[in-house]
């Protein structure tokens, strides 16, 4: 009976702890894995810093490129930003841009010259009335594309910076922007634009985008 206990407590006898050297191994193999684990983590987040960034530049350029086609809203009882630093126009009364324009201006070029980097469109009123004293105006300055118009004759709205949107000038630049007469005629009818822009997604490393749409006025 004393012979069975010490058998069945040999097993037992022979259990050893864990030595300081695995207990190491151990700690080290955990380290390996989570700063694996952190370095992919960060890696994560600076793709989607990266993607976001130039997604918001292409949104931006597209934007731009709407507001100069189908107008910049007039005649607003009030302009404010929005949380993400766009332009809220609170009751708008009318667009002036390049589809519904009268007569459009090259700004900045000599007499003649079939391109230039600012224009000037004149609207037509609603019957259809030309008000001379009104226009809206899109001209590029230090790396921003602004906009100011007269409505109605009244005083000439303060400028407004239709991109970058607010707070985003020193990562998003405007590059170019230029208009050029596609028509052979006299008269500006229809318009080429092209606008080259950059955004910084990290330190020193740069995404470019290049539009180049047509637009015409009625």
């Amino acid at each position: 009976m004393r012979r069975r206990s010490a058998l069945l407590l040999k097993p037992l006898s022979n259990q050893r702890g864990v030595s300081l050297v695995e207990l190491i191994a151990v700690m080290a193999i955990s380290v390996i894995l989570i700063m694996t684990s952190a370095g992919g983590i960060a890696l994560f987040f600076r793709k989607y810093n990266e993607l976001r960034a130039y997604a918001e530049l292409q949104s931006e350029g597209i934007e731009l490129l709407n507001y100069i086609k189908n107008g910049i809203p007039v005649g607003s009882r009030e302009v404010r930003l929005n949380n993400d630093g766009g332009i809220q126009f609170i009751n708008p009364q009318e667009y002036y841009g390049v589809n519904n324009a009268v007569d459009i201006r090259f700004l900045g070029a000599a007499y003649g010259s079939s391109s230039a980097r600012s224009i000037r469109v004149v609207p037509i009123e609603a019957e259809n009335v030309v008000y001379p004293t009104d226009y809206a105006e899109f001209y590029q300055i230090d790396g921003a594309l602004r906009s100011r118009w007269r409505y109605k004759g009244g005083s000439l709205a303060p400028p407004v910076t239709l991109f970058p949107k607010g707070g985003k000038n020193s990562k998003m630049v405007l590059e170019d922007l230029s208009f050029r007469k596609v028509n052979t005629d006299a008269p500006i009818k229809v318009l080429e634009v092209s606008l080259k822009a950059s955004v910084e997604v990290a330190p020193q490393k740069f995404k470019k985008i290049h539009y180049r749409t047509k637009m015409a006025k009625k």
